[in-house]
């Protein structure tokens, strides 16, 4: 069968499928559309809040904007209230998880320990619980043999998550192969999945990205995968991003400006394709008034976390204005990034042309 016909078939499997990311805070959150989760979830906690099941959802929302301490309250009463609940262990295990890597030493070997403790929690309630094992994959992975860091476990854990789901696995054998310096075994690894898995949006964008990074650069087969991803959930935005990233790579201005406003229009709340497609345009050096146009255009919108930040898009702009010839333009958007983020990079090129 043709690549053409196989895509059709996904396609239309994924129509009357119904395929795409479900209402719920949860699901919310895990495509991404954290803001619309956060409106939600606080609303549900003003009504109920000494709820386990609204707890540990601000508790997520909190760790998403940054605020730990909140989050780690949150989760810890959230287990206290009920302790029979997997994914109130979990969450609380990702926020220790993410407070060690941000503490001093000292203080790394108690959350650690914390940490172990909540994932053993999780398992030994859910012992299929994907994102636990990977979390104690990516430990075993790192950490020093006498924490309990073995990359013999860490093998054995990416396989066990393989047999319960083939895309969390070839995303957990990746990062096995990423930590071994095995690249080579990248496109492999991805394409199994796919192939496991037609109908899973991850596995399409991971293979995506893979097509389309500075070390691989096959722009065909990524715009292929990203348009398929689209389809599958045309309410997500990762699938944009890459799309954006390979259409600008292929100077396909036209498609690109059609794939912006499909975007635009199925995620509005969300406008990170943009910022993709004017980063492309600055590596490329060239379209500069293009990339100043989408830039505003991200920015008229509030960033969403964990996408590109205001202080970050002000720098891009800075460093347009000076690509052409603009340097007045360039300080005052230098400026305002370093306003926005006093560590942005942003000062040295602030001091730079000043």
């Amino acid at each position: 069968m043709s690549r053409s016909g196989a895509a059709t078939i996904i396609l239309a499997a994924a129509a009357i499928a119904g395929v795409g990311p479900a209402d719920s805070p949860e699901a919310l959150i895990g495509a991404g559309h954290f803001k619309r989760a956060r409106a939600r979830v606080e609303q549900r906690f003003a009504s109920n809040p000494n709820e386990a099941e609204s707890l540990w959802l601000m508790s997520w929302i909190r760790q998403i904007w940054g605020d730990r301490a909140a989050a780690l309250d949150y989760a810890g009463k959230a287990v206290k209230l009920n302790g029979r609940d997997a994914r109130y262990h979990l969450r609380l295990a990702e926020v220790l998880g993410e407070s060690a890597q941000n503490a001093n030493v000292l203080e790394q070997f108690g959350l650690v320990a914390r940490f172990k403790k909540e994932i053993e929690a999780t398992l030994a309630l859910d012992p299929g619980n994907v994102k636990a094992l990977r979390h104690l994959m990516e430990y075993s992975l790192v950490a020093p043999s006498i924490a309990g860091g073995s990359h013999e476990k860490a093998a054995e854990l990416a396989g066990r998550i393989s047999r319960i789901d083939p895309v969390e696995g070839a995303l957990a054998q990746a990062r096995m192969a990423r930590h071994d310096r095995r690249e080579e075994k990248l496109e492999e690894i991805y394409r199994k999945a796919v192939l496991a898995a037609p109908l899973n949006y991850d596995g399409h964008v991971a293979l995506g990205n893979y097509y389309r990074s500075a070390t691989v650069k096959r722009f065909t087969e990524a715009e292929r995968h990203g348009r398929i991803a689209v389809q599958l959930e045309p309410g997500s935005i990762d699938a944009y991003n890459l799309l954006a990233a390979t259409l600008a790579a292929q100077r396909k201005w036209s498609e690109l400006d059609e794939v912006l406003a499909q975007a635009e229009k199925q995620v509005p709340d969300n406008l990170a394709p943009y910022y993709r497609a004017a980063s492309e345009c600055l590596e490329l050096n060239t379209e500069f008034g293009r990339a100043e146009r989408y830039l505003r255009r991200y920015l008229s919108v509030e960033p969403e976390p964990r996408s590109p930040t205001e202080a970050q898009a002000h720098r891009l702009l800075g460093q347009v204005n000076e690509k052409q010839g603009r340097r007045g333009g360039a300080r005052a958007e230098y400026r305002e990034s370093v306003k926005l983020d006093p560590k942005s990079p942003a000062r040295e090129d602030l001091h730079r042309l000043e």
